[in-house]
């Protein structure tokens, strides 16, 4: 009986370790659960303050973008300080009015043998001419919408070959534009022609 005894004391002995090792191992379990999600939670927290700071640093280098953009345009709008100067177009103007003014507006910017006429190519001239072809059924208005366009954002990287259509369309045979101005010639231009 005593042998009976021993083999029930160490069975229910080891029912309670086992039972202690399950409900241990179901402590550990459900911490490492909690744990985990802890863990998820605070990741998603620092990935959220992560984009907060990326778009607060966005906005800073947007603004900064802008006040450069500003003093750029600064820059080069100053060279027309002091310049008024009419074109004589308005709404009623032709297609041919109008490109005889572009035209002459490239006269600032390119290199050629001779050039008759010049008009300055300010913001407040671009901005006129665009606001009129903009308005227009010219025949060629799609081309001269596109330069138009790129003359407001600055980019004169086509200017040789915008000067070279109108003096095709006015079928020149002197003064085929063949290559830019450098930015010194440019202003010395502008001091001889109008000021």
């Amino acid at each position: 009986m005593k042998k009976t005894q021993k083999v029930l004391l160490i069975s229910i002995i080891s029912a309670v370790a086992l039972f202690g090792v399950g409900v241990a191992s179901f402590k550990i379990m459900e911490n490492s659960n909690e744990y985990e999600k802890a863990q998820l939670v605070m990741e998603a927290r620092e990935a959220k303050e992560q984009i907060k700071r990326e778009r607060e640093d966005e906005k800073i280098e947007a603004k900064r973008e802008a006040k450069a953009k500003a003093a750029e345009l600064e820059a080069k709008t100053a060279i027309y300080d002091g310049i008024e100067f009419e074109t004589g177009l308005d709404e009623g103007s032709t297609e041919t009015e109008v490109m005889d003014v572009m035209h002459k507006m490239t006269h600032q910017k390119v290199r050629s043998q001779d050039k008759w006429g010049a008009i300055p190519m300010s913001p407040k001239i671009i901005e006129e001419v665009y606001k009129i072809v903009d308005s227009s059924d010219f025949q060629h208005r799609d081309r001269l919408l596109s330069i138009a366009v790129r003359w407001r954002d600055f980019d004169f990287s086509t200017i040789v070959e915008d000067h070279n259509f109108f003096w095709q369309d006015k079928e020149g045979t002197v003064g085929k534009a063949h290559g830019t101005l450098s930015r010194a010639e440019e202003v010395e231009f502008i001091e001889v022609n109008f000021k």
